[in-house]
């Protein structure tokens, strides 16, 4: 589930709404280990092109 949910950001990650709103559901759906390194990746990977968002989701 953790590498399908990184598919699905890297292919929304150029609609700020879509990123969001998978982002969230993606947090849902993972447990509590997998989040953390979700969270990780997340932020190394989109952390210069949505900062914002990520600060309040993560």
């Amino acid at each position: 589930m953790l590498e399908h949910q990184k598919v699905v950001l890297k292919a929304v990650s150029d609609d700020a709404l879509l990123f969001e709103k998978e982002l969230m559901k993606s947090l849902n759906w993972l447990n509590d280990m997998e989040q953390e390194e979700f969270k990780k990746w997340v932020r190394a990977r989109f952390g210069q092109l949505y900062p914002f968002l990520i600060e309040q989701i993560c």
